[in-house]
């Protein structure tokens, strides 16, 4: 049985990153992916500028084929975004754009219903105002689950990823995790992971922080078009 992981956040949250570089630890480990941007607010702003670099890794990957529609007003959707589950056998890594809707975006997609196994994962950065402190993480989980409220719309996990760009320090990561953990605590939405660029390796001592695993990401989306 196949696994469809879906990435979802706020502007600006790290989840494009986060779900390119799950997708690349598939194909290290020699497992098919599919990977699809559905980003309907500014595609531009997410993976299509990268999709040369990511096909080159063997991944397929599925998003707008140009620029049309950028900003707040929105843009087309594709036929293979539409049904990236329907006539796909792959594993599958979607990255949900941050617009009004929130979740229900993914109602575009055949299929979706059918799916056994969804996992949804709400990336937080506290650096951002939408998810600041705890009161503004409840609300924001709120805001995102859209308003169809089907029963697989639902966050798995969380993944920590406080940054502030390359100014990003030890200090906010850990700041950002304290926080999160408040409201994993009071939703008992667990964290899955700690995402933080790579050249932080140094600083933590181990691959886990308070048992929660550490994601090193190589920083792929400041190559794209901001």
């Amino acid at each position: 049985m196949r696994t469809v992981k879906i990435y979802t956040g706020a502007y600006a949250s790290g989840k494009s990153e986060n779900a390119l570089n799950e997708a690349i630890s598939y194909i290290n480990n020699k497992k098919n992916i599919t990977l699809v941007d559905l980003d309907t607010v500014e595609p531009a702003y997410c993976l299509r500028p990268l999709e040369k670099k990511l096909k080159s890794y063997g991944i397929n990957v599925i998003l707008q084929s140009d620029y049309f529609g950028l900003g707040e007003a929105g843009s087309y959707v594709t036929n293979e975004q539409i049904n990236c589950l329907k006539y796909n056998k792959d594993d599958v890594i979607i990255d949900v754009g941050y617009g009004v809707t929130g979740l229900d975006t993914l109602d575009i997609l055949n299929g979706i219903d059918e799916e056994k196994n969804i996992e949804i994962y709400l990336v937080i950065n506290t650096s951002k105002f939408e998810t600041k402190d705890k009161e503004s993480i409840l609300e924001y989980i709120e805001f995102n689950s859209g308003q169809n409220k089907k029963p697989w719309k639902k966050i798995s996990s969380f993944i920590s990823n406080t940054h502030l760009g390359v100014e990003t320090t030890y200090e906010d990561i850990i700041r950002g995790y304290n926080i999160l953990k408040e409201v994993s605590l009071e939703t008992s939405i667990p964290i899955s992971a700690i995402s933080v660029d790579e050249k932080f390796k140094e600083k933590f001592s181990s691959t886990h922080y308070n048992s929660i695993p550490v994601k090193f990401l190589q920083r792929h989306m400041p190559q794209a078009l901001w």
